[in-house]
Protein backbone atom coordinates (compact mmCIF):
# COMPACT_ATOMS: atom_id res chain seq x y z
CA UNK A 1 0.00 0.00 0.00
CA UNK A 2 1.32 3.42 -0.95
CA UNK A 3 1.59 6.01 1.82
CA UNK A 4 -0.87 8.41 0.16
CA UNK A 5 -3.46 5.60 -0.10
CA UNK A 6 -3.35 4.75 3.61
CA UNK A 7 -6.35 5.89 5.63
CA UNK A 8 -4.11 7.01 8.48
CA UNK A 9 -2.44 9.38 5.97
CA UNK A 10 -5.88 10.89 5.26
CA UNK A 11 -6.55 11.33 8.99
CA UNK A 12 -3.23 13.04 9.68
CA UNK A 13 -3.32 15.16 6.53
CA UNK A 14 -6.79 16.42 7.45
CA UNK A 15 -5.74 17.03 11.07
CA UNK A 16 -2.94 19.28 9.81
CA UNK A 17 -5.64 21.31 8.01
CA UNK A 18 -7.63 21.62 11.24
CA UNK A 19 -10.15 18.90 10.39
CA UNK A 20 -10.37 16.81 13.53
CA UNK A 21 -13.06 14.29 14.37
CA UNK A 22 -16.25 13.80 12.45
CA UNK A 23 -16.90 17.49 11.77
CA UNK A 24 -20.27 17.97 13.51
CA UNK A 25 -21.25 21.60 13.73
CA UNK A 26 -24.96 21.88 12.85
CA UNK A 27 -28.18 20.02 12.14
CA UNK A 28 -28.77 20.07 8.38
CA UNK A 29 -32.23 18.48 8.09
CA UNK A 30 -31.59 16.97 4.66
CA UNK A 31 -34.74 15.73 2.99
CA UNK A 32 -33.42 12.63 1.23
CA UNK A 33 -35.93 9.87 0.61
CA UNK A 34 -35.25 6.54 2.27
CA UNK A 35 -37.86 4.81 0.11
CA UNK A 36 -36.74 1.68 -1.67
CA UNK A 37 -34.00 0.83 0.80
CA UNK A 38 -33.46 -2.89 1.22
CA UNK A 39 -31.91 -4.75 4.15
CA UNK A 40 -28.14 -4.73 3.68
CA UNK A 41 -27.98 -1.30 2.01
CA UNK A 42 -25.38 1.09 3.42
CA UNK A 43 -26.18 4.62 4.62
CA UNK A 44 -23.34 7.16 4.74
CA UNK A 45 -23.46 10.54 6.47
CA UNK A 46 -21.05 13.46 6.42
CA UNK A 47 -20.44 16.78 8.07
CA UNK A 48 -18.19 19.49 6.61
CA UNK A 49 -14.62 19.32 7.88
CA UNK A 50 -14.54 15.62 8.72
CA UNK A 51 -11.07 14.18 9.28
CA UNK A 52 -11.99 10.80 7.81
CA UNK A 53 -12.55 12.02 4.26
CA UNK A 54 -15.82 12.75 2.48
CA UNK A 55 -18.01 10.78 4.89
CA UNK A 56 -17.91 10.60 8.68
CA UNK A 57 -20.36 7.81 9.57
CA UNK A 58 -21.85 4.61 8.17
CA UNK A 59 -24.72 2.33 9.04
CA UNK A 60 -26.39 -0.65 7.43
CA UNK A 61 -30.11 -0.66 6.83
CA UNK A 62 -31.74 -3.70 8.46
CA UNK A 63 -35.36 -2.98 7.58
CA UNK A 64 -38.38 -1.35 9.22
CA UNK A 65 -36.73 2.10 9.29
CA UNK A 66 -33.75 0.91 11.36
CA UNK A 67 -29.99 0.91 10.88
CA UNK A 68 -27.29 -1.06 12.64
CA UNK A 69 -24.34 1.20 13.45
CA UNK A 70 -21.68 1.89 16.08
CA UNK A 71 -21.02 4.85 18.39
CA UNK A 72 -18.53 5.59 21.15
CA UNK A 73 -21.26 5.89 23.79
CA UNK A 74 -23.53 3.06 22.59
CA UNK A 75 -21.21 0.55 20.96
CA UNK A 76 -22.84 -1.57 18.27
CA UNK A 77 -26.50 -0.54 18.28
CA UNK A 78 -29.70 -0.33 16.26
CA UNK A 79 -31.17 3.14 15.73
CA UNK A 80 -33.92 4.75 13.64
CA UNK A 81 -32.72 5.75 10.17
CA UNK A 82 -34.28 9.21 10.54
CA UNK A 83 -31.25 10.55 12.44
CA UNK A 84 -29.32 10.49 9.14
CA UNK A 85 -31.30 13.61 8.22
CA UNK A 86 -28.94 15.62 10.45
CA UNK A 87 -26.00 15.15 8.06
CA UNK A 88 -25.09 17.76 5.45
CA UNK A 89 -24.21 15.03 2.96
CA UNK A 90 -25.80 11.61 2.71
CA UNK A 91 -25.40 8.69 0.32
CA UNK A 92 -27.47 5.53 0.09
CA UNK A 93 -25.56 2.57 -1.32
CA UNK A 94 -26.63 -0.88 -2.48
CA UNK A 95 -24.13 -3.69 -1.99
CA UNK A 96 -23.99 -5.80 -5.14
CA UNK A 97 -24.86 -9.08 -3.43
CA UNK A 98 -27.75 -11.51 -3.32
CA UNK A 99 -30.45 -11.28 -0.65
CA UNK A 100 -29.13 -14.34 1.20
CA UNK A 101 -25.60 -12.90 1.57
CA UNK A 102 -26.99 -9.54 2.70
CA UNK A 103 -29.10 -11.25 5.36
CA UNK A 104 -26.12 -13.31 6.52
CA UNK A 105 -24.10 -10.08 6.83
CA UNK A 106 -26.90 -8.50 8.91
CA UNK A 107 -27.18 -11.61 11.10
CA UNK A 108 -23.41 -11.52 11.72
CA UNK A 109 -23.51 -7.84 12.71
CA UNK A 110 -26.42 -8.37 15.09
CA UNK A 111 -24.36 -10.94 17.03
CA UNK A 112 -22.26 -7.99 18.26
CA UNK A 113 -25.01 -5.69 19.52
CA UNK A 114 -23.74 -3.85 22.59
CA UNK A 115 -20.08 -4.61 21.89
CA UNK A 116 -17.48 -1.90 22.41
CA UNK A 117 -16.79 0.85 19.90
CA UNK A 118 -13.23 2.04 19.27
CA UNK A 119 -12.62 4.73 16.61
CA UNK A 120 -9.40 3.17 15.33
CA UNK A 121 -10.57 -0.46 15.35
CA UNK A 122 -8.22 -2.48 13.15
CA UNK A 123 -9.63 -4.99 10.68
CA UNK A 124 -8.34 -8.05 12.55
CA UNK A 125 -10.20 -9.19 15.65
CA UNK A 126 -13.75 -9.10 16.99
CA UNK A 127 -13.20 -7.30 20.30
CA UNK A 128 -13.50 -3.70 19.13
CA UNK A 129 -15.72 -2.27 16.39
CA UNK A 130 -16.36 1.02 14.69
CA UNK A 131 -19.10 2.02 12.29
CA UNK A 132 -17.28 0.72 9.21
CA UNK A 133 -15.30 -2.26 10.46
CA UNK A 134 -18.38 -4.27 11.44
CA UNK A 135 -19.95 -3.84 7.99
CA UNK A 136 -16.70 -4.55 6.19
CA UNK A 137 -16.19 -7.76 8.20
CA UNK A 138 -19.78 -8.94 7.78
CA UNK A 139 -19.63 -8.60 4.00
CA UNK A 140 -16.05 -9.86 3.81
CA UNK A 141 -17.22 -13.12 5.38
CA UNK A 142 -19.73 -13.36 2.51
CA UNK A 143 -16.91 -13.00 -0.06
CA UNK A 144 -17.48 -9.28 -0.72
CA UNK A 145 -14.58 -6.96 0.14
CA UNK A 146 -15.82 -3.41 0.73
CA UNK A 147 -12.29 -2.16 1.50
CA UNK A 148 -10.44 -0.78 -1.50
CA UNK A 149 -7.31 0.46 0.32
CA UNK A 150 -6.15 -2.80 1.91
CA UNK A 151 -5.22 -0.66 4.92
CA UNK A 152 -5.59 -1.61 8.61
CA UNK A 153 -8.76 0.51 8.91
CA UNK A 154 -11.84 0.95 6.80
CA UNK A 155 -13.05 4.50 6.16
CA UNK A 156 -16.64 5.29 5.09
CA UNK A 157 -15.32 6.68 1.78
CA UNK A 158 -14.15 3.18 0.84
CA UNK A 159 -17.76 2.01 0.69
CA UNK A 160 -18.71 4.98 -1.50
CA UNK A 161 -15.84 4.37 -3.94
CA UNK A 162 -16.09 0.57 -3.96
CA UNK A 163 -16.92 -1.25 -7.21
CA UNK A 164 -18.99 -3.75 -5.17
CA UNK A 165 -21.66 -1.11 -4.42
CA UNK A 166 -24.02 1.06 -6.44
CA UNK A 167 -25.14 4.53 -5.41
CA UNK A 168 -28.91 4.53 -4.96
CA UNK A 169 -29.12 8.26 -4.31
CA UNK A 170 -27.21 11.02 -2.56
CA UNK A 171 -27.82 14.53 -1.42
CA UNK A 172 -25.72 17.40 -0.11
CA UNK A 173 -27.03 20.38 1.77
CA UNK A 174 -24.94 23.42 2.57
Amino acid sequence: IKKQDAIIFTYFNNALKGRVGYGFNAYYDNDISFSGLEPGDIVLGAYPGCAYGGFSHAGVYIGNGRVLESYVDLGVTIQPIEHYREYSRIALLRVNANVRDKQRAIDYMQEFLGKMFYPMAFKPGERFWNCTKIMWKAYYLQGIDLSISKDLWVAPDEFYLNPNVSIIREKERE
